[in-house]
């Protein structure tokens, strides 16, 4: 046997190798991986809904249509809904997300079907400027916009200032691009996530 091919062959050993480990490695690790992204998305639910004890996944179904989820794992539209220790409805938590300045932006934001308002916004997951558009995830200011955000007109983000409307979101100084990316992420959400939750504000108040 030459020399280039028994070099190959332990080339090809050297791959199999790695390969079965990366696997056994990926195997390995993927329960707690899973774990750890239904515990994260589970708090961000009950931060978003103080007061939550119980919380059901509710996939949409290209017909609008609900079915319940038994975890975060299933993938499609989706939203959360919270409840209190006596079964009391309590909201919505949605996902989200928006091309921002430098990457995509995640989120999850609360909804009241009562009040067809926005009640708190959080950032998942982004990549913008440090100091300035990351501050959409702890600007206070800007989180005030949240508190009661109506959605019931389109919602638009407005030059730092310049909010007149309580449909509007004031943007931040200096972190425009972002601030407006959050903006139309909320936007497209609601639109497509609120019509589904009110029709079905019934079964969802039940819990069903």
């Amino acid at each position: 046997m030459s020399q280039g091919t028994q070099m190959m062959r332990l080339l090809g050993i050297v791959s199999l190798l790695c390969g079965l480990l990366i696997v056994g490695t990926q195997r390995g690790t993927l329960a707690r991986i899973r774990h750890n992204q239904e515990t994260i998305m589970r708090e961000s639910v009950a931060r978003l809904l103080p007061g939550i004890e119980k919380q059901i996944i509710y996939g949409i179904q290209p017909s609008d249509e609900l079915t319940i989820l038994p975890n975060v794992e299933a993938s499609g539209p989706r939203f959360f809904a919270g409840y209190d220790a006596s079964g009391r409805f309590l909201g919505v938590v949605v996902e989200a997300s928006e091309r921002g300045y430098a990457d995509v932006i995640s989120a999850m934001y609360s909804y009241s079907p009562e009040t067809q308002t926005i009640t708190g916004f959080q950032v998942i997951d982004m990549k913008e400027t440090p100091g300035l558009g990351n501050k959409i995830s702890s600007d206070p200011g800007f989180l005030e916009n949240f508190k009661q955000l109506d959605a019931t007109h389109p919602i638009t983000t407005v030059t730092h200032g310049a909010k007149k409307n309580p449909w509007e979101i004031d943007a931040i100084s200096g972190a425009t691009i972002s601030s407006r990316a959050v903006g139309r992420m909320l936007q497209k959400s609601v639109a497509a996530v609120a019509p589904v939750v009110q029709r079905n504000l019934g079964r969802i108040e039940r819990g069903q």
